[in-house]
């Protein structure tokens, strides 16, 4: 009878727990779908002046690029700096809606060593300086020299 029992509350507690920790399958067409393209960055460096930093890191196409963060948009970015998990790795995470950045954030290296060539603790050049400029006069960041007035504008041959 103790058996008996025992294997009927077995075969219960098997029962509920395949039911109640079973994972649901959902089919991929079904999931809410999202406006947000997510991109992630391996930082190449940076440069920290008084304006704030400028970011170098690996677009698409695997050329450099930057991004601005002013003093006075550091509240928008998170900067995080990791103590075990990433080594010595250094990238961003890029959130998108169109051409909105929506969140960033950034991954620093555990430790910086400024006598490193792609680290650098200067003061930024007029062009530079500029750059953070119209990033703040714009109030949202922008990767790479999109900010209006500053890039430059490339014609087709043949166009006006």
């Amino acid at each position: 009878m103790k058996r008996l029992l025992f294997f009927v509350i077995v075969l219960v507690l098997v029962i509920c727990a395949g039911v109640t920790y079973a994972q649901r399958i959902v089919k991929i067409g079904d999931l809410p779908k999202s406006d947000a393209i997510i991109n992630i960055y391996q930082v190449f460096g940076f440069q920290e002046g008084d304006e704030g930093y400028k970011i170098t890191y690996v677009g698409n196409n695997n050329e450099p690029q930057h991004l601005y963060i002013p003093i006075e948009l550091l509240d928008t970015v998170r900067i995080y700096t990791p103590q075990a998990s990433t080594f010595i790795q250094n990238f961003l995470i890029i959130w998108r809606k169109g051409d909105a950045l929506t969140q960033v954030e950034w991954f620093k290296p555990q430790a910086i060593n400024y006598r490193l060539p792609n680290y650098s603790l200067e003061p930024f050049q007029e062009r530079d300086k500029e750059i953070f400029r119209a990033v703040v006069d714009n109030g949202e960041l922008v990767l790479g020299t999109e900010i209006s007035g500053i890039a430059p504008i490339i014609r087709a041959p043949g166009g006006e």
